[in-house]
């Protein structure tokens, strides 16, 4: 029955994060920070290949057009072969560096249009010789464009957005030619868009699997709660983010009391049932832009952007409350549970922060349990008993 119960649980939590996935993969909105940082070096990087890679193999196309062009055609096409060259490269060196993802957006895009104009100069230069079959490679270019979306994980509204743009770049010699409706260039845009939709397809796979690695990377595999790890990262950038427009920020240990009684009582399974309902419960009471980890064993930390100590004492004293009206029911036997906290503002930086509030957080424990006790630059201001 125990059993039953904990694996219920965690396919509902299994299912939350599925549904939620599902909204990520729309868009980028719900993505972690952090992600969005890995997500866009991870496709700047990929921009900066592809540049130099194009850069490099588009000169090399100009001895076999020497044979097959006409005289006419073939300076022309040669300058724009490298001019294209020359801004694939200078797009290789100024992507360098990557400070957002609006940024990694913007330069692959650009990675896309570039080559999309260079196709269009082929056409006006050529124009009725494309029909020439020895100048067939020149119409498979759009194709080649649309395959290169595949390396990239996009949402799908990155994905479409960039589709529009690139088809539409593509499409501009037939609009100002006005056979933008003709069966020919029609039955040509249908097959991009047939490989473009694949192309999406693959965007929206990759994004999926990034997504799966960093909850596996970030999140406790247990309460889906931070790890140690990614919350330390998470506050660092929080406490940077803090100094910068002097912001309150706050800081909470809590760890469940008399929790080895429990799993001595009850057995881990229980003690991981309880460890289950207190995250939840973490999560209901405390905000969204709140950052919630799991510090070890029972121990649990909590960061609470543009939060003054008195706030979060209120903030935290609910989730003490809150832990006063619930129970785990395992084996039909109630369990009830209780916290301690400590908190405290946090000073020059989270390592030290955490060992005044941990100071802070023994200190409520050696009182007595069930309590919170506020701490500042290390020293213990007061002690308030939990309400009930």
């Amino acid at each position: 029955m125990g059993n039953h119960n904990i694996l219920t649980n965690l396919e509902k939590i299994k299912l939350l994060f599925e549904q939620i996935r599902g909204y990520e993969l729309i868009g980028s909105r719900q993505h972690p920070a952090d992600f969005n940082l890995v997500r866009a070096e991870y496709i700047n990087t990929r921009v900066r290949f592809l540049a130099l890679l194009f850069s490099v193999l588009t000169p090399l196309w100009i001895p076999v057009d020497f044979f097959i062009l006409q005289e006419e055609d073939f300076v022309p096409v040669m300058v724009a072969r490298l001019l294209f060259s020359l801004s694939l490269l200078a797009l290789w060196v100024k992507a360098t560096y990557v400070f957002s993802i609006s940024h990694a957006r913007f330069r692959l895009l650009v990675l896309m249009v570039m080559p999309a104009l260079f196709h269009l100069s082929t056409q006006f230069i050529l124009g009725d010789h494309l029909n020439d079959e020895h100048l067939a490679s020149y119409t498979f270019l759009p194709f080649l464009i649309i395959a290169i979306h595949c390396v990239f994980p996009l949402t799908l509204k990155e994905g479409c957005l960039l589709a529009f743009f690139t088809i539409f770049t593509l499409s501009l010699d037939e609009l100002v030619q006005h056979q933008m409706f003709t069966l020919e260039s029609l039955n040509n845009l249908w097959l991009l868009l047939v490989i473009m939709g694949i192309a999406i397809w693959a965007q929206l796979s990759q994004l999926h699997m990034q997504l799966k690695l960093f909850e596996q990377a970030t999140t406790d595999a247990l309460t889906g709660l931070l790890t140690r790890r990614s919350f330390m990262s998470l506050a660092e950038s929080e406490l940077n983010r803090a100094e910068r427009y002097n912001r309150p920020l706050t800081m909470a240990l809590l760890d469940l009391d008399h929790f080895k009684n429990v799993n001595d009582t009850y057995g881990h399974q229980a003690g991981d049932r309880v460890l289950i309902t207190f995250s939840g419960l973490l999560k209901d009471v405390l905000r969204t832009t709140d950052l919630i980890g799991r510090f070890g064993g029972e121990e649990f930390i909590i960061i609470l952007p543009e939060t003054t100590v008195e706030e979060a004492e209120k903030v935290i004293q609910r989730v003490l409350d809150s832990c006063h009206q619930h129970s785990v029911v395992y084996e039909n036997k109630e369990i009830s549970f209780t916290v301690s906290a400590g908190l405290g503002e946090v000073l020059v930086d989270v390592q030290t922060s955490i060992r005044y509030v941990d100071e802070s957080l023994y200190r409520a424990k050696k009182e007595g349990r069930d309590r919170i006790t506020i701490a500042q630059g290390g020293q213990i201001l007061s002690d308030k008993s939990a309400v009930g």
